[in-house]
């Protein structure tokens, strides 16, 4: 019904607070009603697997984390602790592992967690017909292709490696090294904190909490979805509409604005990861190490980091993350000396250079190529593929410059040397060099800190004299947070899962 205002004399100003006292009500009201059971994440690209055994990607580890749990997981804080594994003994020599499991481990439709389960799981991760990417990872338990794994108990598991790994609790965290449900043919079930209810390609994946889980009484949210969120600048649109409660990141051109406009919400912290741009060395031009030397020093990483991302990362010209190789490297004199003694010509010749969908993959290469034409007269073009796509592109031969990375799994050195490996499943480059695969095999089976350094360091030295790939910087974490969700702690691992988080 239209109010009467014949009888009263009503101006702009009473209009104005009347709506102004509206306005006030119905934001109180909307905090009132906040599904505080419900946590929506921006999570980047489309999973590129949900099977644990093929999944790459961080979008797909971080989903997987949250829906299987191994016989390790992440804590709070992003290191590695008990998970399915009750109790763990390890002998003297590092070699044997007996690891008893919880009794109160469940599957999500309330059957038990067993050995066999692992057991199981890992047979199929390392079967060939499964390809998993990460199957190197059970080398260490395999004698004569057979693994190294028993039980004599459906609660008791037996472990043997061939040589000592201190990095070994770590690596059982990861999505490779979850089980799978024998007792089940049919349908999916999880025996993490939460279940997948819902999938909807490239638009959002919903998780639901597992009643069964054996610490479930701790879970405090409900639901969680998983938001595909490839454009880092509607991303943000979402977190300011309330529409995500963490984003997968933040568009580097904003980064000013959300410090001055959000300040409680914006989280930058160091991460465990290196970013480089990876070199296909079959490649008829590529395969010139005048060239690649040439493009190495042509990158001014100072300006990249400083004025094009912006968001505290460090300039790297080595792969490991760390102060040695902390640097810029940039020579655009030595890199016209090395362009001259190549066989490009950079009249005739072009480059192109490969990214996955995103704005801050773009900032980037549209500044490297910047830089090559600038300082080189290289002419580069780009391309980009939806993640997916960018991913099989990659490991096939059809590549020449294209974006890399590596987030580390574990807190290892040999975490990222062996993605070079000639062997390596990671080994996009076809970077062959019998020395440096001698040298990380030394690695691997060096456990005394003061004589890996040196093998390290040589490692190392290799890469930075054939540069199968070149280094840009060292990463930072980033992202928006809602300042009132409890339980998430910045580490190195970047690592959130979502048991721990509530509002």
């Amino acid at each position: 019904m239209i109010p009467n205002l014949t009888h009263k004399t009503t101006s702009f100003m009473d209009i104005y607070i009347t709506c102004l006292r509206y306005l006030i009500l119905m934001t109180i009201s909307w905090q009132c009603v906040a599904d505080s059971s419900l946590i929506n994440r921006g999570n980047g690209a489309e999973p590129d697997s949900l099977n644990p055994h093929r999944a790459q990607g961080l979008n797909s580890h971080h989903i997987l984390l949250d829906v299987y749990e191994g016989l390790f997981t992440y804590d709070i804080n992003g290191e590695p602790v008990l998970g399915v594994a009750e109790h763990v003994e390890v002998s003297e020599n590092g070699l044997n592992w007996e690891i008893t499991l919880k009794d109160q481990a469940r599957w999500s439709d309330g059957e038990p967690v067993v050995a066999a389960d692992f057991i199981h799981a890992w047979q199929q991760a390392v079967a060939p017909e499964t390809a998993s990417a990460y199957a190197f990872l059970f080398d260490n338990l395999r004698h004569q292709g057979t693994l190294q794994v028993s039980s004599a108990s459906p609660k008791k598991i037996t472990i043997q490696l061939n040589r000592a790994d201190p990095g070994f609790a770590a690596k059982l965290v990861l999505p490779v090294f979850a089980p799978s449900a024998r007792h089940r043919s049919e349908g999916a079930v999880y025996n993490g904190a939460y279940l997948i209810a819902e999938h909807l390609p490239h638009e959002r994946l919903e998780l639901h909490k597992n009643p069964h889980f054996h610490a479930a009484q701790s879970v405090q949210v409900g639901r969680v979805n998983y938001v595909v969120t490839e454009n880092q600048n509607s991303e943000l649109l979402k977190f300011r509409a309330a529409e995500l409660d963490i984003t997968e990141t933040i568009p580097d051109s904003q980064l000013d604005w959300l410090r001055a406009h959000y300040p409680e919400a914006l989280r930058i912290a160091p991460y465990n990861g290196s970013f480089f741009l990876g070199l296909n060395l079959a490649d008829k031009h590529l395969k010139d190490i005048a060239l690649r030397k040439a493009l190495n020093a042509a990158i001014d990483r100072d300006i990249l980091v400083e004025k094009v991302l912006k968001s505290g990362q460090k300039p790297a010209f080595g792969l490991i993350p760390s102060e040695d190789n902390t640097g810029n490297g940039f020579d655009p004199v030595k890199a016209r000396h090395y362009l001259a003694q190549s066989n490009f010509n950079t009249q005739s010749d072009r480059l192109q250079l490969l990214y996955n969908n995103s704005n801050n993959q773009k900032k980037t290469a549209l500044a490297v190529a910047a830089m090559w034409r600038q300082f080189l007269g290289v002419k580069t073009q780009l391309k980009n593929q939806e993640w997916k796509v960018f991913i099989k592109t990659r490991q096939g031969p059809n590549k020449q410059v294209f974006r890399g990375g590596w987030i580390a799994d574990y807190n290892d050195p040999l975490n990222y040397l062996q993605l070079f490996e000639s062997t390596s499943r990671f080994n996009y480059y076809h970077f062959n060099n019998k020395a440096y695969d001698r040298l990380v095999e030394q690695i691997r089976t060096t456990t005394a800190a003061d004589k890996r350094k040196p093998l390290i360091q040589q490692a190392e030295a290799v890469l930075q004299s054939e540069y199968p790939m070149i280094p840009l910087y060292f990463y930072v974490s980033r992202h928006l947070v809602n300042p009132d969700l409890k339980g998430y702690v910045d580490n190195l691992s970047d690592q959130h899962l979502s048991r721990y988080l509530h509002f």
